[in-house]
């Protein structure tokens, strides 16, 4: 099928949708209809495109669309899914990396090719079209949509990987694992500065470093770009670390505990430091006193 030959249709007005039709527009598919429970929603959205119909009604965006991406909160995924009547040959997706694709079983009942589109950003940040190139798009759907959706992820400017049911589970964690998780570092770190200064304070002192070190992971890559007192083998400074939050943030412990070892196989990928001292720093480590 042609990108002309396209109709889509939006189910879900939020930041998902709002970037994901946006970015389509601009990439020159034809986004048609735009359905949202709240009807404000949808004509917002529509009124950044050209000629779009807003409807507080996912149906009126099967009747319409022959490509509908469901871009609605997870938790209503199935229930919008399970709403909709479809006709053979119509392809419906939703964008989610932790729903399977077989909350659309009811619409791949009645005839249409169904999939997943998700482009791994974080929500909070697809609040505009500009946020999708460069950005990788999860791809799980059979031919003829799998081409379909690899050729839309290219016309956005993205990557794409192709991903197996079985693969999904994975891929998320490996998400979760780098944003979400990434959040609760950052803010264990800053909670340490609260004897001598403020978490906020904390924060933008510590926001270039963090930048620096997605810097260098790009630029060199890991573990070439680890520093720090393991990747040195500098046992006297983890342990150090080890009393003084033993004595000031026995909160911190287990944290810090947990990131050392898995970091220790890094130092030695590097060769910042051999066999021998990676056992002392694993046994400095997990040793508890």
């Amino acid at each position: 099928m042609t990108i002309r030959a396209l109709r889509i249709g939006i189910i879900g007005a939020g930041k998902m949708g709002t970037a994901l039709a946006l970015g389509l527009d601009q990439a020159g598919y034809a986004v048609t209809a735009v359905a949202s429970r709240s009807l404000d929603s949808a004509r917002l959205l529509a009124g950044k495109l050209s000629s779009v119909a807003a409807s507080g009604n996912p149906q009126s965006v099967a009747d319409s669309a022959n490509l509908i991406f469901i871009t609605t909160p997870d938790g209503i995924i199935a229930e919008v899914a399970a709403s909709l009547k479809v006709c053979p040959g119509q392809m419906v997706c939703h964008v989610s990396a932790a729903t399977p694709v077989d909350v659309l079983n009811h619409l791949s009942d009645q005839g249409a090719f169904t999939g997943v589109f998700h482009p791994l950003q974080s929500a909070g940040s697809l609040e505009k079209a500009s946020i999708l190139p460069g950005i990788t798009f999860a791809i799980e759907a059979s031919i003829p949509l799998l081409e379909i959706l690899k050729t839309m992820a290219s016309r956005l400017g993205g990557r794409v990987i192709e991903l197996s049911a079985s693969d999904r589970v994975l891929y998320h964690i490996s998400a979760i694992l780098a944003s979400n998780y990434l959040v609760t570092l950052i803010d264990r770190a800053a909670g340490l500065w609260q004897g001598f200064s403020t978490k906020e304070q904390a924060v933008t002192a510590l926001l270039p470093l963090i930048r620096g070190t997605v810097d260098n992971i790009e630029a060199i890559g890991a573990p070439a770009c680890l520093t720090g007192p393991i990747s040195r083998g500098d046992t006297s400074t983890v342990q150090r670390h080890l009393t003084t939050l033993t004595d000031k943030a026995p909160d911190g412990l287990n944290i810090y505990r947990a990131m050392g070892l898995e970091t220790i196989p890094l130092a030695v990928a590097k060769g910042g430091i051999g066999n021998d001292k990676a056992a002392m720093l694993k046994e400095l480590l997990e040793t508890r006193s």
